[in-house]
């Protein structure tokens, strides 16, 4: 994530969006969650349907527009607000910033540009001093050659950068430059082709008032092109997999040797960090961290520094309890409050439903962390119901280096289907290159369908006959630097969450 004129639209919507978090997503949800009887409605000449909201999901339907009448996203999620199970931030480095630079997304707007990583350690035990005239951070020390050639990189927490993107989208279809249509909660279960060629996109209504005439739960889409963007369990590209096309939709000219479903398989590669868990818990937007020391300046504040991370150790520190609480840059936490990311191993206590409980209200969520952290004073700096969101909330796991080997399939007719960002590729977020990557696929993907478009130019634009060639071309340049970064993901830096088995710290000594 209109009658009036396009300005006054958009001065509108912003002077909302800055008022208050609470209408910003009343505003969003009223135009977000579609009905699904429009998906039965008459479709256009050409139509494009992209399979996820997520930030690959959302930089591909705003590069459609320009080669297809209509455009639908479909999301699972039955509105788009904060999850501690994606509370996760995006770096948005040069090579992200190649896709927000051309659609002209500010990134500044929500994110917090920096060009070198500092970070502060707080201890654990509150009778220690922090303070800036004591703590120095740790921090890298880059020439002015190396920052030139980095450049600024953005920290934004994911929901940010979705509603930045959400709102670019809205702008522009405001002002009749794209016809960008969205319908959330909707499972996408499989695609098939149509007897015509086409591909037809079946899914699930999880609002049971919102379904067609036969009130079936279960209805269809058919479009020209399906944008796999659905994720790491990717419903696309499983489809792709099981054979469901036939035998010529995975033909490709360029290909010396037939090509089976087969080859959607993921190829899979183990990473010290596979299987780490991670989920957020979201803190006050005035929270400081008290000085300590005893004595009367002990619940002294010092307050958070802007393009700082800053890394709490536990007080407790055994295999199983040991936890780094990880605060990182975030430009506007006074809005909606300062996330911290948590990351352990799957056998911690944090992942024990007989000690952080799902059924007491986050009542031993919060004893658990007032133990393990006793320097922070909790019931100033969490709401009650966020303990509870925490505790109930399974969070997510960092996947194993995966991608698959062909990535589109196309017919005769004109038709397709592509895979992008994790559908086609996943790794854990050590380099911090996933959504980084997904933005070079859309921009790809763009630079294909111009290129093939351009040969095509005298033809009508509802032929589309220059889909395959698009597609064919975004799988064979995009082919060589997934493998690569499939292989650098490897040996990144696997050992920067706090491991605490005995497995992993001595892993790292020999790293």
């Amino acid at each position: 994530m209109i009658q009036e004129t396009p300005t006054a639209i958009i001065s509108n919507m912003r002077m909302i969006l800055a008022s208050s978090w609470l209408l910003r997503l009343t505003l969003f949800l009223l135009l977000f969650c579609c009905c699904c009887e429009s998906l039965s409605s008459s479709s256009p000449t050409t139509t494009a349907v992209v399979v996820g909201a997520g930030p690959a999901g959302l930089a591909a339907a705003m590069v459609l527009p320009q080669y297809f009448d209509r455009v639908l996203v479909l999301e699972d999620a039955p509105c788009s607000s904060y999850d501690p199970s994606r509370a996760y931030f995006y770096n948005v480095n040069q090579r992200g910033q190649q896709f927000t630079k051309d659609f002209g997304i500010n990134l500044s707007q929500r994110g917090l540009g920096v060009q070198e990583f500092a970070r502060f350690i707080v201890p654990a035990d509150p009778e220690q001093v922090f303070d800036y005239d004591v703590q120095k951070p740790i921090q890298q020390s880059l020439s002015k050659k190396e920052k030139e050639q980095l450049g600024t990189m953005y920290w934004i927490p994911r929901q940010d950068l979705i509603d930045v993107m959400t709102e670019a989208i809205l702008e522009r279809n405001s002002a009749d430059e794209t016809n960008i249509e969205f319908c959330r909660g909707v499972h996408c279960t499989h695609i098939e082709p149509t007897d015509d060629g086409r591909v037809k996109i079946i899914f699930q209504c999880k609002n049971p008032e919102k379904v067609d005439d036969n009130n079936s739960q279960t209805q269809s889409f058919v479009a020209d092109l399906c944008v796999g963007a659905d994720g790491i369990s990717s419903k696309v590209r499983q489809s792709l997999q099981d054979g469901r096309f036939q035998k010529g939709w995975y033909s490709n000219a360029k290909q010396t040797k037939q090509v089976s479903p087969r080859n959607f398989r993921l190829k899979q590669y183990q990473s010290p960090s596979y299987g780490l868990r991670i989920k957020g818990l979201r803190l006050k937007p005035n929270f400081a961290i008290p000085k300590g020391g005893g004595g009367s300046s002990s619940k002294t504040l010092v307050p958070i520094l802007d393009g700082f991370n800053y890394a709490f150790q536990s007080a407790t520190n055994g295999p199983t309890n040991r936890l780094n609480l990880v605060i990182l840059p975030q430009t506007n936490a006074t809005m909606n409050g300062r996330s911290v990311n948590i990351c352990t191993e799957p056998n911690h206590d944090l992942w024990n439903t007989e000690k952080i409980r799902v059924d007491d209200g986050g009542q031993s969520a919060k004893a658990y962390f007032i133990k393990a952290f006793p320097r922070l004073e909790w019931d100033n700096i969490v709401e009650p119901d966020e303990w509870e969101l925490f505790a109930a909330t399974k969070g997510s796991s960092f996947p194993s280096c995966q991608y698959s080997p062909r990535m589109q399939v196309s017919s005769s007719s004109g038709s397709g289907v592509i895979l992008v960002g994790d559908a086609l590729h996943s790794f854990p977020p050590d380099l911090g290159q996933g959504v980084n990557t997904a933005l070079c696929d859309v921009m790809l993907l763009k630079k294909c369908l111009e290129d093939a478009a351009a040969v095509n130019s005298n033809e009508n634009k509802s032929s589309l006959t220059f889909l395959p060639k698009a597609l064919e071309d975004y799988e064979e340049r995009n082919g060589p630097e997934t493998r690569s970064l499939i292989q650098l993901a490897r040996c990144g830096a696997p050992y920067q969450y706090g491991q605490s088995s005995l497995p992993m710290r001595l892993a790292k000594k020999i790293w």
